[in-house]
């Protein structure tokens, strides 16, 4: 087949998976694997696996790969199905990659502070160039949107973090920051209904807290506890 005929199923995939049509991103996944071989081909097919919530076979696909090893999008996919899987064979292997996860979210906010002190366009441009390589890599929507909410473009900053909500539906993070830019813009009350989801995901992140704290003080709740 040729690569124009690839890259037209690869680009119906990511439609099925912006219309939430996993099935049929599964099906144009597995057809486009097949034909290539390729690992960000193959990191395609798992990512649509995942959020047609089929969790083993992504699992065993990612870590049949080598580039499982140098990748932090495989190993991040990896450990989200993991989670997911939480069988008993696997309590082990599932709390070492859980606190994989952990580092790449401090990664995450270090990528955060990086864009606030970014105060050029170029900056935008990366992370521009990110999403369009890997449109489905949550990390790097979320540098999309903390670009641009260090330069208070709040639209284009909640593009981000929603669509790397919708992406890892299971990561606290993107709900976190989209309480943050609500939290800009003095919408308290929605900004605390979205740090209240982001504790419900992940209860044990200080910036939760810290964030309902400061919500909390600008609302004069005195009582919250």
């Amino acid at each position: 087949m040729r690569e124009e005929e690839i890259e037209k199923l690869r680009g119906l995939v990511r439609d099925c998976v912006s219309k939430h049509l996993y099935s049929s991103a599964i099906f144009f996944a597995n057809e486009v694997a097949a034909l290539t071989n390729d690992p960000a081909d193959v990191y395609m097919q798992a990512q649509a696996l995942f959020l047609g919530r089929h969790y083993r076979r992504p699992f065993h696909l990612l870590n049949s790969s080598k580039i499982v090893l140098r990748d932090l999008r495989f190993r991040y996919l990896a450990a989200k199905c993991l989670e997911e899987l939480r069988s008993g064979t696997s309590v082990c292997r599932c709390s070492v990659m859980l606190r994989l996860l952990k580092m790449i979210s401090s990664a995450i906010c270090f990528l955060r502070g990086k864009a606030y002190e970014a105060l050029g366009n170029c900056a935008q441009a990366r992370l521009c160039k990110a999403t369009n390589l890997d449109g489905t890599f949550a990390p790097a929507w979320i540098g999309y949107g903390n670009a641009f909410a260090a330069q208070e473009e709040g639209d284009q900053a909640m593009l981000g973090y929603r669509t790397a909500a919708c992406l890892f539906p299971g990561c606290h993070l993107p709900t976190l920051y989209i309480g943050m830019e609500y939290m800009r813009t003095h919408s308290f009350k929605l900004a605390e209904q979205f740090f209240m989801q982001a504790k419900t995901i992940c209860p044990s992140d200080p910036l939760v807290y810290n964030e309902l704290g400061v919500v909390a003080y600008h609302m004069k709740d005195v009582w919250f506890t």
